[in-house]
């Protein structure tokens, strides 16, 4: 049986959710019953990510459980059928929009017996009819920033309801569980529960491993995940430096949107550089420079056939993008400027992350990694130090979840 989250799941190539229809669907959930003994909320791509660690969990613990998951954006919409397929048994749904009408025929659907929200999403509507229905809500990984909790302040009063509706919040850091307290949730309802993000197994190689490994043809590996369109010269210029600072490297480029996907391979393809995508039916004697992920689903997996990573969205003001996969995979990581969505992650691991200005900057920052086993050797062990950590975060979550359904607390 295909477990959920496997990479054989992940479709052939990328793409969304159509926005229409998947709004039309968010504004009147369609009725036919889905009864799920426990809902998960997940926003995106990085929520579903927990969603599948803790649907896991709860299916260890409880192997008759209805689970249901839902997703509010067209890219985690796209993403549930790979990360949950048919064999996992678990009903997938698009989140309504927090409406009354929306909300009522949602929850007539599926009738929940426990919603789980993952990370910080605090629906005035959803949170008030879960508290009408006696449905017990669980706040898992449950973050909340200085600036979220002033704009929750300064709207007290309507959100005050809501609040109360909450059970339980298992937050990552004692400084988000203040927070969440300081927002009105009783400290007897919130604890320090770890970052459940960090309490993920190791991903099984992919399923194109040897198609790679082929085509790298003993240049080692540096993948470059969750790039934005702006960073494909930056990732060009690396290229160019790492070969000028005396190395060689075979790129994995995985693109952040999948709309994406074709400018990249234009783009690369310009800069000098033979490409083949992921969805390229596979050929004899390929050869390559670089490897285009244009799936979605598959990147955690993809840092498996690394050697080092380079991270998507800090050469451009975004803040960077997810971290921890390559982290997971023992790779050493080379990030730009922009670090503000994972500062606290980079601080946790100096010894596994390395900063660089620009392009021509990270390109040689690659090059001393790939010559320098032992900076490599380092990086793996600062890294699974930091996982090690929070080991057991997830079975505790659920624990709790089947004992506040049970009634047992």
């Amino acid at each position: 049986m295909t477990r959920a989250g496997d990479p054989a799941n992940a479709p052939r190539a990328g793409g969304r959710v159509p926005l229409l229809p998947l709004l039309r669907e968010r504004l009147l959930p369609r009725r036919d019953p889905s009864p799920a003994d426990v809902w998960i909320q997940a926003v995106s791509v990085g929520e579903i990510e927990i969603a599948v660690t803790l649907a896991t969990a709860l299916r260890e613990l409880s192997p008759g459980i209805a689970l249901l998951v839902s997703a509010t954006t067209p890219a985690g919409m796209a993403l549930l059928p790979a990360r949950f397929g048919p064999a996992s048994g678990v009903s997938l749904r698009p989140f309504p929009l927090d409406l009354g009408r929306s909300v009522r025929r949602f929850f007539d659907a599926i009738r929940p017996g426990l919603l789980v929200l993952v990370e910080t999403e605090l629906w005035p509507r959803t949170l008030a009819e879960a508290g009408r229905r006696r449905v017990p809500v669980v706040i898992v990984n449950g973050r909340l920033s200085e600036r979220s909790l002033r704009g929750l302040r300064l709207v007290g009063p309507l959100v005050g309801r809501a609040l109360a509706a909450v059970t339980h919040v298992a937050a990552r850091t004692p400084d988000d569980a203040a927070r969440f307290v300081a927002a009105g949730i009783p400290a007897s309802r919130v604890v320090v529960a770890g970052d459940l993000k960090l309490d993920r197994p190791l991903a099984p190689e992919p399923v194109f491993a040897r198609r790679l490994r082929a085509l790298a043809a003993g240049r080692p590996v540096v993948v470059a995940g969750s790039l934005a369109d702006a960073e494909i010269p930056v990732l060009l210029a690396a290229h160019r430096s790492l070969r000028a600072a005396g190395g060689d490297a075979f790129l994995l480029a995985a693109p952040r949107q999948p709309t994406g996907f074709e400018e990249a391979r234009r783009r690369l393809s310009e800069g000098g550089l033979a490409v083949v995508r992921r969805s390229d039916p596979e050929a004899e004697n390929e050869r390559a420079d670089v490897f285009l992920l244009d799936t979605i689903g598959e990147l955690a997996s993809a840092y498996r056939v690394g050697d080092a990573a380079l991270l998507g969205g800090t050469f451009v003001p975004k803040g960077g993008h997810n971290v921890l996969e390559p982290l997971r995979a023992g790779l050493p990581v080379v990030h730009g400027p922009s670090v503000g969505n994972v500062a606290a992650t980079l601080e946790a691991v100096r010894d596994a992350v390395f900063g660089a200005p620009d392009g021509e900057g990270a390109g040689r920052r690659l090059a001393e990694l790939l010559r320098d086993e032992g900076a490599r050797r380092r990086a793996a062990e600062a890294a699974g130090a930091l996982f090690t950590r929070h080991a057991g975060a997830t079975a505790r979550v659920a624990e709790k979840i089947l004992s506040l359904r049970s009634g047992a607390a």
